[in-house]
């Protein structure tokens, strides 16, 4: 029943792609200025002189972009997606002999741990990829480990049980589905979306030859299962950055609406006690070694 009614409303509610999720170029554009806007909210100081890893760094927006404003000393942009770190380094060779893109280097790497010595970075960003971190332990001890004394990791997550969580509003677009449906139904309903005649599919969809990829949400039931989201909870989070070693010094918690009422509501929803962390829609967050 859970599995009809979120199909049902998922079926009506659901739009044709955007022009950012056909295009390549028009996703970068749109990635660039989300990466620009999420870093507003943190301060230049952590970045001038000093040595920085961006961790996930995808295709090397907020790398470049602060090698462009700031004046680091290095800047290492690190990611497990081959193709993007492709996509980052033809960005960066664009730049030719920029001084910018001279302090900017990007490099592949596995699930395992970063290829980076120990005590030599002091600012770690992790910008949209803290929720996609599966072994988030391992990673949080990896952090800890590369990072000099007094260094800090500034981070931008989304949280599992935020009213879009899930990461699936292109083909959900209800909030809190996952807590509303429960994620079996959340799988089995992209999966009958996706095998619709009339399902238009998102650029990640297509293989390079511009062909559907076979159905991904008819093989798993759960996120963990599938290997795209972690699920991890705020208690999970503190309970794992204290153990590792960090000292939090800032955990804010945004909900959503960015003005007026709605975000009054929001504001005040996050207020609420043991419900709060489903009305979170992002956190910035600052850890000290």
């Amino acid at each position: 029943m859970r599995t009809e009614i979120c199909y049902r409303l998922s079926r009506n509610l659901i739009k044709p792609p955007s022009e950012r999720a056909r295009n390549a170029d028009s996703y970068s554009q749109w990635r660039d200025e989300q990466m620009y806007a999420s870093w507003q909210h943190f301060s230049n100081t952590d970045i001038d002189g000093k040595d920085v890893l961006d961790f996930g760094c995808g295709e090397g927006p907020l790398s470049l972009y602060l090698a462009r404003i700031c004046h680091p000393k290095s800047i290492l942009g690190v990611e497990i997606d081959a193709h993007a770190i492709e996509r980052a380094n033809m960005a960066l060779a664009r730049l030719g002999e920029d001084a910018a893109g001279r302090a900017v280097s990007f490099k592949l790497c596995d699930k395992d741990g970063l290829p980076v010595a120990d005590n030599s970075v002091d600012t770690i960003l992790a910008f949209d990829c803290m929720e996609h971190v599966m072994a988030p332990k391992a990673i949080l001890a990896e952090w800890h480990r590369v990072l000099r004394p007094g260094g800090k990791v500034l981070i931008e997550w989304y949280p599992f049980k935020g009213p879009y969580g899930p990461h699936m509003t292109a083909m959900i677009p209800i909030p809190w589905a996952h807590v509303l449906f429960g994620e079996k139904a959340l799988f089995e309903t992209a999966a009958r979306l996706y095998e619709q005649p009339d399902y238009i599919p998102n650029r990640w969809d297509l293989d390079e030859e511009g062909q559907k990829k076979p159905n991904k949400w008819a093989t798993s039931s759960t996120f963990r299962e599938q290997g795209y989201l972690n699920e991890l909870t705020i208690p999970q989070f503190n309970a794992m950055t204290a153990a590792t070693g960090f000292k939090t010094v800032r955990f804010d918690k945004r909900g959503f609406g960015q003005s007026g009422p709605k975000a009054a509501i929001g504001k005040a929803l996050l207020k609420l006690p043991v419900i709060d962390e489903y009305f979170v829609n992002y956190s910035l967050i600052e850890l000290q070694k």
